[in-house]
């Protein structure tokens, strides 16, 4: 499984959400610019949950 690392603007701690590759590679290529707008994005995750990230809040973001 891959992980995405969010550092928000309000909160030294990074949140790390657990991610398939698959939604890996469909977001990797649009992460800055989803980033840079501030979209709200949901995200799917491995066990059929969705976490939805409101990307205005979101300082820095990559996949480990």
């Amino acid at each position: 499984m891959t992980k995405l690392v969010l550092f928000l603007a309000a909160n030294p701690n990074p949140i790390t959400l657990t991610v398939t590759p698959e939604t890996c590679a469909d977001l990797a290529p649009r992460l800055t610019q989803i980033v840079r707008n501030g979209h709200t994005q949901p995200i799917p995750g491995p066990d059929g949950r969705e976490y939805v990230v409101n990307f205005s809040n979101v300082v820095v973001a990559h996949f480990e």
